[in-house]
C-alpha cells in the first residue's frame, strides 16, 4: 500500500509538471500586396510581423506595431496586421507580465535601432527572450531609400526570429 501511494504521488507530480508548465508562443505573420504577392521585407524573407503570447496574457498578444507602439491586443486585432502563418511554442521560456511591463506603451521604433526608447516587433520579443542580435538585411525593392543605410546593422528580423524559434524546437 505504501508503494502504491508513492507511485501515485510520483505520477501526479509528473502529470502536474507536464501539464502545468507555462507556455510562451510567437505568432508569425505574412503580408501580401494587392496582387496576392508575398511582401519580402528581407531578401528571400517570408514574415512581416510577429507578436508574443504567454500565460498571463490569456488569449491576448503582446506586440509592437506602427502607430500603436507596444500594446496588448486580441487575436482578431493581430490578424488585421497580416496573414497569421504560424504560431510556434517556445520551450522552457516562461514570461510574466512584470517582465513586459517596462515596455508597455513605448512607441514603435521606426529607426530599427536596438534601444529601449522605442521598439519594433521582433526587438520586443528579442529583448524579452534574450535573443542575440544579428545583422539585418533590407529588401531594397520594398524599403524606402532612407532605410537602405541600415543594411547590416544589428537587430532581429521576423525571419531571423523564425530561424531562432526553429533552433529552440530542435533543442527540446
Amino acid at each position: 500500500m505504501k508503494n502504491m501511494k508513492l507511485v501515485l504521488l510520483l505520477f501526479l507530480s509528473f502529470f502536474f509538471c507536464v501539464f502545468s508548465q507555462a507556455k510562451t508562443r510567437i505568432a508569425f505573420l505574412e503580408l501580401y500586396d494587392k496582387n496576392g504577392v508575398l511582401v519580402q521585407y528581407e531578401p528571400g524573407g517570408r514574415f512581416s510581423h510577429t507578436a508574443i503570447q504567454f500565460d498571463e496574457l490569456g488569449d491576448r498578444w503582446l506586440n509592437s506595431y506602427p502607430g500603436d507602439g507596444v500594446s496588448i491586443i486580441t487575436l482578431e486585432q493581430l490578424q488585421h496586421r497580416g496573414k497569421l502563418a504560424a504560431i510556434v511554442e517556445i520551450p522552457g521560456r516562461e514570461l510574466t507580465l512584470s517582465q513586459a511591463q517596462p515596455y508597455l506603451g513605448r512607441p514603435f521604433d521606426y529607426h530599427y535601432s536596438w534601444s529601449d526608447e522605442a521598439l519594433y516587433c521582433t526587438e520586443l520579443i528579442g529583448k524579452l527572450l534574450n535573443i542575440p542580435t544579428r545583422p539585418m538585411h533590407f529588401n531594397r525593392q520594398v524599403w524606402p531609400k532612407n532605410y537602405w543605410q541600415l543594411e547590416g546593422t544589428l537587430g532581429l528580423s521576423p525571419d531571423q526570429l523564425w530561424l531562432w524559434a526553429g533552433e529552440q524546437e530542435k533543442s527540446k
